[in-house]
């Protein structure tokens, strides 16, 4: 039976600024309201410092700066590098942003607490060189630089007094007339409804990479941001543009797809001894950008040339003894659990589900059009285009953090206390029970596993007009089955959590099949193989999905080239 504190009077918060999301976007959008004189909370489905994947994240900040860049280096070069990775399809004026404050906020990590690798002098910098880069330009700490950037982020909003509210998930954004009034969710433990009071809400969700079979995404990132996003009215772009990381692993099952290795401490190889990449990047080889690498190990798979287990082998017996283990620590530990010894045999590995370039469509505030919404991070569309260039994941969440937390302090210093309708909670309320009414249907489970299916096969690496339009098929049945949640108790309900999720993951997986669908040419992650060229002339457009009449809409605009252009455009 339902719980009795269902018929409780229900919690409320309030606040100038609501950030949702506890990882590293969530947390520096934080910091820049908070420093900013708003009074802040943040709201997340799971723990700080536990949930997300900036915890996870082992790579380095993108940044070029006088006090650290190699000899040639530039923040014009490093604009340029990004606008080419992402095929002319980001917008111009984001990676302008991301190039000139990404710096300075790297400065800020430091005054925070954040530490980061030297080279044997122990002042300078020792800078990664990654896909998609003409230079050495990112700072780094071991294969742990997100972990330790979340602690520096935590233990300056602590000092701050900004309160952390864990285990909610946000299911509504309020609004009073055209503007936010403040959000709704449920408590992951009880069930309870939580109604936050806010004058803006900043989206830090993340993004939505376990709507595919092989992630390595953990396990809370099911696209609630963008469902969130639609919702509220706003529109989402690129979302055909899904990045595959070349290196996850294939095996145990249980690390299936589980991120396996850093590319700029490997080579990559064939089922016959060929480094393959040779072929198709004889320039940077495993330093091209991760787009075509997934394309390459697909491709050799294809073709027959791959390993028993469907993928190719990874080789860092190269280094030197030791290398390994110093550098990338936490990826060598996991090695020897596994029975791997890295210095001695190659790694069977294969393309991983890994990064949405595409999200919420915002401007240079990182405001999405709604009054009072904006976001940061992953969950937003535009920064990266068609391929996200490696390191420049870390260097938008803490530009797009600190800029959407200065702009929505800004905005909510103007507003008079915000009140959200708390009638809105109780419907939200009314929607899990129904749910836990709900008794004949398929477990979410189940439709979880049909959807990571079908994406996998028809939407990833490789698409054509058929494999989308039969993943759009699936999508839309799912979409229409009864979900039943087989435990009725509100306390510690993960199946309704789920339930919740999977509405989230099917929204989202639709938007990625509609401009999939829409983009009839291959440019950066999206690849038909019905249409295998780039076509500036017809295509160097964005495509945008929102919620229309009867349901999802796409619109197309022209894509940004106000600074840079493709050659011959």
């Amino acid at each position: 039976m339902p719980s009795k504190l269902w018929g409780d009077p229900v919690k409320r918060m309030q606040c100038d600024v609501l950030v949702v999301g506890g990882g590293g976007a969530g947390l520096m959008s934080a910091y820049g309201a908070a420093v900013n004189n708003a009074k802040v909370i943040v709201a997340g489905k799971g723990k700080v410092q536990r949930s997300g994947a900036t915890v996870m994240a082992p790579g380095a900040i993108s940044a070029v700066d006088d006090r650290w860049k190699k000899e040639g280096d530039s923040r014009e070069i490093h604009f340029e590098d990004t606008v080419w990775g992402g095929c002319f399809m980001n917008s111009q004026e984001l990676v302008r942003i991301l190039c000139e404050r990404s710096p300075g906020l790297v400065l800020e990590l430091e005054r925070m607490g954040a530490l980061f690798q030297r080279e044997k002098d122990g002042t300078s910098y020792m800078l990664r060189i990654d896909g998609g880069h003409r230079f050495p330009r990112c700072p780094f700490l071991e294969d742990r630089t997100g972990k330790e950037m979340l602690k520096a982020m935590t233990s300056a909003l602590r000092k701050l007094h900004v309160p952390f509210v864990e285990n909610v998930m946000i299911t509504k954004i309020l609004k009073i007339g055209d503007r936010v009034a403040g959000a709704v969710g449920i408590s992951t433990e009880t069930a309870e409804p939580v109604l936050f009071d806010s004058k803006s809400v900043i989206l830090s969700t993340g993004g939505g990479g376990t709507v595919y079979e092989n992630s390595d995404n953990p396990i809370d990132l099911t696209g609630d941001g963008y469902g969130l996003a639609l919702k509220a009215g706003a529109s989402l772009r690129d979302m055909e543009f899904v990045q595959f990381y070349p290196v996850g692993f294939l095996y145990p099952p249980s690390m299936k797809g589980i991120f396996g290795g850093l590319l700029y401490y490997c080579r990559l190889y064939n089922a016959q001894g060929e480094r393959f990449m040779e072929k198709y990047d004889p320039e940077r080889l495993e330093l091209s950008t991760r787009d075509r690498v997934s394309r390459a190990i697909m491709q050799e798979v294809k073709e027959g040339r791959g390993t028993p287990g469907g993928g190719v082998y990874m080789d860092m017996t190269y280094q030197e003894p030791g290398f390994i283990a110093k550098m990338t620590p936490a990826l060598y530990s996991t090695y020897r659990n596994m029975g791997l010894d890295s210095e001695k045999e190659r790694i069977e590995i294969a393309p991983t589900a890994h990064h949405f370039m595409g999200g919420m469509a915002v401007d240079g505030k990182w405001s999405s059009g709604i009054p009072g919404l904006f976001g940061s991070g992953e969950v937003c569309g535009g920064m990266h285009g068609a391929n996200r260039i490696s390191q420049n994941a870390l260097a938008e969440i803490i530009v797009s953090g600190m800029v959407s937390g200065e702009e929505a302090s800004k905005y909510s210093s103007a507003l008079p206390p915000s009140f959200a309708d708390p009638a809105e909670a109780e419907t939200e309320v009314r929607k899990a029970r129904e749910l836990l009414a709900v008794e004949e249907g398929d477990p979410p489970t189940a439709i979880r596993d049909r959807l990571r299916h079908t994406m996998w096969e028809n939407v990833g690496v490789f698409r054509t007009e058929d494999s989308l339009t039969e993943a759009l098929g699936e999508i839309l049945e799912l979409s229409s089955r009864p979900v039943v949640v087989r435990q009725k108790s509100s306390y510690m309900n993960t199946e309704l959590l789920e339930a919740l999720e999977t509405s989230n993951m099917l929204k989202t997986s639709e938007a990625i099949v509609r401009c999939a669908l829409a983009r009839k040419e291959s440019r950066g992650a999206h690849f038909r193989m019905d249409f295998p060229e780039r076509n500036d002339g017809g295509f160097l457009r964005n495509f945008f999905v929102c919620e229309g009449e009867y349901g999802l809409e796409v619109y197309e605009r022209d894509a940004d080239v106000s600074c840079l252009k493709p050659e011959g455009y």
